[in-house]
C-alpha cells in the first residue's frame, strides 16, 4: 500500500509540474499569444498571415513599402508575425507606392544571396540584437555584391565574423559580407552589382554555412528588408 501510495504521488508531481492531468496520455501545450490588430479609420482591408508567409513577402504582395507598413501595424520584430495575425493593409499607401519609389541617385540593392533567412534585423542571437541579417547558404556558393561601390576593408578573420567583406556605396551608405568561406575581393577593389565577391561558408561563430548581411547608412545599421527587392 505504501508502494501504491508514493508512486501515485510521483504521478501527481510529475502532471503538475508538466501541465497534465492523470487522465491525460499527451500534455497540452499552451497555444501562442496572436498579437492583436490594430484599430484604425484608415480606409484599407486586414490581410491574415496563412502558414509559410513572412512580412517581407505581404508587402510585396500588395506592393507596399514594407518600412511604413511595420510602423503602421506596430510591428517592431518583421520577423515574429504569426498564423492568424491580422495585418492592416491601408488603401492609401497603395495607392502611392510609385511616389515612394526611390530616385535614382539612392543606391538599389539586390540579395547577395537566395536563400532563407536564419536570423533577422534586431533579433536576438547570444543575447545580441542583430544588427543585418543572416542568410541560409550552401558552402561554396557565390555571393554577390549588393551594389556597385569600393571595397574598402576586407578581414580573414574578425572577430566573431570570419571571413568579412565591406563595400561603400553612394549616399553613405555601407554594406557587409561575413562569415565568408573565402573572400575573392580585396581593399581598394571596384565592384559591379551583381558580381562575386566572396564564396558562402561557416566562419567566425557560427556552425551553419550563412552570409551575415548588412546595410548601414552614415554608418548607422538598417533593416535590410527594407531596401531589398
Amino acid at each position: 500500500m505504501r508502494k501504491l501510495i508514493k508512486l501515485s504521488l510521483i504521478i501527481i508531481c510529475i502532471c503538475l509540474s508538466t501541465g497534465c492531468t492523470a487522465n491525460k496520455r499527451i500534455c497540452s501545450r499552451p497555444g501562442i499569444k496572436i498579437p492583436t490588430a490594430i484599430k484604425t479609420d484608415l480606409a484599407g482591408f486586414y490581410h491574415v498571415v496563412k502558414k509559410g508567409e513572412t512580412f517581407w513577402r505581404i508587402s510585396h504582395i500588395y506592393s507596399v513599402k514594407m518600412q511604413k507598413l511595420s510602423e503602421l501595424n506596430e510591428i517592431s520584430n518583421t520577423c515574429r508575425i504569426e498564423i492568424g495575425q491580422k495585418i492592416f493593409i491601408p488603401d492609401s499607401f497603395r495607392k502611392t507606392r510609385q511616389t515612394d519609389l526611390p530616385s535614382k541617385k539612392t543606391a538599389s540593392f539586390i540579395w547577395p544571396y537566395n536563400g532563407e533567412l536564419a536570423s533577422c534585423f534586431n533579433q536576438l542571437k547570444k543575447r545580441v540584437k542583430n544588427s543585418g541579417i543572416d542568410i541560409i547558404t550552401r558552402s561554396g556558393d557565390s555571393i554577390s555584391a549588393a551594389e556597385a561601390g569600393n571595397v574598402v576593408f576586407t578581414s580573414s578573420n574578425m572577430r566573431g565574423f570570419g571571413k568579412t567583406i565591406i563595400i561603400e556605396h553612394a549616399q553613405n551608405f555601407s554594406t557587409i559580407y561575413a562569415n565568408n568561406h573565402k573572400n575573392l575581393v580585396k581593399s581598394g577593389d571596384y565592384v559591379t552589382q551583381g558580381q562575386t565577391i566572396a564564396y558562402a561558408g561557416s566562419t567566425g561563430r557560427t556552425s551553419r554555412s550563412i552570409v551575415h548581411f548588412e546595410i548601414r547608412r552614415n554608418n548607422k545599421a538598417q533593416n535590410p528588408l527594407f531596401y531589398l527587392p
